[in-house]
């Protein structure tokens, strides 16, 4: 006799909308194919890409019903066939670009994610964090150290700290030896020098310009990471030192922006974008500097999977250093049971 398919509880999307579009609902216990692992889900995060893809800002490249959720830790629970080097058990995380926009993501019990892009989580790492800090780092490591080049010794500018890029990127820049400028609201200016800001910058009035060069002696930065969705292009140009570098990631407003070609010459300045994954082997040092206690996981609130609808609307009112992490209801109604307790039937 064929064994009952099994299900499991997911939050979807059938809609584009605001967070009332988020719905619990049993979907069926998805099965790996070659190559994957599903992956019991222990912890996942709220992205501002999560945010957008559910508002119809971006694009989910697959039909709905879909489910967000672009990080996810948790212990692999199958394999699928053609899988070397893993075992039922293991304690994995994964983030990376398709999660959640082109494939099913992480706001369920479980999700099937190809082995590639899995990395080992240490020991010493429980779940909440990893998923805490992994897409906020991993976005910062590749904006700072991959596409911005930064280098010990050099000034860094951080537009639009005040979030949780923003704060992984004070602690990378920390970590490589760089001078940390951050602006923000004054009321996060405590906790950004807590993990690393050697200047917080008031995100107020018209002379920041003026105020970033009193700091670095009339010189300008080095490097500028322009990631608040609002802020002017041309104003984070102005903070650049001869030579400096200008990274631009998140989710930008601006799209036409009209620029002194001239001064960009003249001074030889560049611009990158920054968007994608990481490499899996960079993702698994990161995740071994937040062991080792380099780096420090800043999560705001821990929430139940079902209350995923209340998380963005959270998330959309107040943006924190830290992360709104989501964990499974089964996960959390498990944990505070103890390991000897056994059901009366």
């Amino acid at each position: 006799m064929a064994q009952p398919r099994e299900t499991m509880r997911a939050v979807i999307i059938d809609a584009i909308g605001k967070p009332r579009v988020l719905k619990v609902a049993r979907r069926w216990l998805p099965e790996p194919a070659a190559g994957e692992v599903r992956i019991k889900v222990r912890a996942a995060s709220v992205n501002p890409r999560d945010l957008h893809l559910r508002s119809g800002r971006f694009i989910i490249r697959k039909p709905l019903p879909h489910i967000l959720g672009g990080d996810v830790a948790g212990t692999i629970a199958k394999l699928g066939e053609n899988v070397a080097g893993w075992q039922v058990g293991d304690r994995v995380f994964a983030c990376f670009d398709e999660l959640g926009c082109e494939i099913d993501g992480a706001y369920a019990e479980a999700c099937c994610i190809a082995a590639q892009h899995l990395a080992r989580l240490p020991e010493k790492l429980d779940f909440q964090a990893a998923v805490g800090a992994g897409a906020a780092f991993a976005d910062a490591t590749l904006a700072l150290m991959r596409n911005g080049r930064l280098q010990a010794g050099e000034t860094l500018v951080i537009r639009g700290a005040a979030c949780s890029l923003g704060a992984a990127a004070v602690q990378i820049a920390r970590q490589a030896g760089a001078r940390v400028i951050a602006i923000s609201p004054l009321e996060h200016a405590e906790g950004l020098r807590g993990i690393g800001a050697d200047i917080v910058l008031e995100d107020a009035g018209e002379d920041l310009v003026r105020q970033v060069k009193v700091a670095t002696d009339g010189i300008g930065a080095n490097l500028v990471l322009h990631a608040g969705p609002r802020l002017d292009l041309g104003e984070s140009l102005d903070m650049l030192a001869a030579r400096g570098r200008l990274t631009l990631t998140g989710a930008l407003d601006e799209r036409l922006v009209k620029l002194d070609a001239r001064d960009l010459v003249a001074r030889n300045l560049s611009i990158h974008g920054a968007h994608g994954s990481i490499a899996v082997d960079d993702l698994t040092e990161l995740l071994q500097h937040l062991a080792d206690g380099d780096y420090r996981a800043l999560v705001d609130e821990v929430l139940p999977l079902s209350q995923a609808r209340q998380a963005h609307q959270r998330a959309e009112k107040t943006a924190g250093l830290g992360k709104i992490v989501l964990v499974p209801d089964s996960v959390l109604a498990a944990a505070q049971k103890p390991d000897n307790w056994v059901p009366i039937t």
